[in-house]
């Protein structure tokens, strides 16, 4: 019961004045995709793990945000250590967010069911802005010519995943660095800038009846000095099999999603959000889409972390 008093004090402080905002791309499948969000996550599974996820946002509009990306990670056996990498492209009208990391984590036994994954992420970034898609008042404007213009620029994350058979609580914050965008040298200074976010994740398993498992989880998203989102989600799981949920991301969406595991070895994921602000009249909602692979089972039965000497 301690861990259940410690899961939803830190969830009810992170929620207390809570409003919405973000800027790095939206996975509504977050408990699928946090090896993404929180490098502390690497290499807490039971196999390597590879993944794909696919994210179509507001269907219907024109330049709409559309996401992809591909990851693994996995621990290295005998080891109090994982590792990983992932490639991803994020396409919102006439921009193109693309890029690598590389992760590491380290993990702590903190009692014989309680562990702590420590994470860090470094990679590069290169932003595109297609000038031809876009109509200048000026259309002499030097700062951003009838062209294609990028930059590449370095970054790095940092994560804590507190983990156990019953709960989770991760926090994570990419885009630490918080380097400038200077596509250009026209201008002597830009205020365009990889603006540090700061994400919290959260859950619990509630063993209901035989088989069946019960989650509720939350994802709280802040990015300074905007207000923050969360997305509350509760899905219902058979025999870790089959699984079915539902959620609401805060005046933003209605969130339906279903998924499965085939012969222990291969996930599906998918989600649907249905608008529920301004932009509800002017499309049929998002769809996100994960496959999952389990490339290599570990050894041993379970994540047995070495006692420290």
């Amino acid at each position: 019961m301690k861990y259940k008093a410690l899961l939803f004090s830190i969830v009810f402080v992170a929620l207390a004045g809570l409003s919405h905002a973000q800027q790095v791309p939206q996975y509504t499948q977050y408990f699928l995709n946090d090896f993404s969000i929180n490098p502390g996550v690497t290499g807490t599974k039971d196999s390597w793990f590879a993944q794909t996820n696919g994210r179509y946002q507001w269907a219907g509009i024109r330049d709409a945000p559309r996401t992809f990306i591909l990851n693994a990670n996995g621990p290295l056996e005998g080891l109090n250590m994982g590792v990983g990498g992932y490639l991803f492209s994020d396409i919102v009208g006439p921009t193109r967010r693309t890029g690598f990391a590389g992760s590491y984590s380290y993990h702590l036994r903190i009692t014989d069911e309680l562990k702590l994954g420590m994470g860090l992420n470094f990679g590069a970034t290169n932003w595109q802005i297609d000038g031809t898609a876009i109509t200048l008042q000026n259309e002499a404007d030097l700062a951003l010519a009838n062209s294609m213009q990028g930059v590449w620029v370095p970054d790095a994350g940092v994560g804590f995943h507190l983990y156990h058979d019953d709960f989770w609580v991760g926090l994570s914050a990419p885009q630490i660095i918080g380097n400038k965008l200077q596509f250009t040298d026209y201008s002597a200074e830009t205020m365009s800038r990889l603006e540090r976010h700061y994400f919290l994740t959260a859950g619990y398993n509630f063993s209901v009846v035989d088989d069946i498992v019960v989650q509720p989880s939350v994802f709280v998203r802040y990015i300074e000095p905007l207000p923050v989102q969360y997305d509350v989600v509760v899905r219902a799981l058979y025999k870790d099999m089959l699984w079915v949920g539902g959620g609401y991301r805060v005046d933003a969406a209605v969130i339906l999603m279903l998924g499965a595991q085939i012969n222990d070895s291969f996930i599906f994921g998918y989600s649907f959000d249905l608008p529920t602000g301004q932009l509800s009249p002017h499309t049929t909602g998002s769809h996100e889409i994960m496959l999952g692979f389990k490339i290599q089972k570990r050894t041993s039965d379970s994540f047995r972390i070495k006692d420290e000497e």
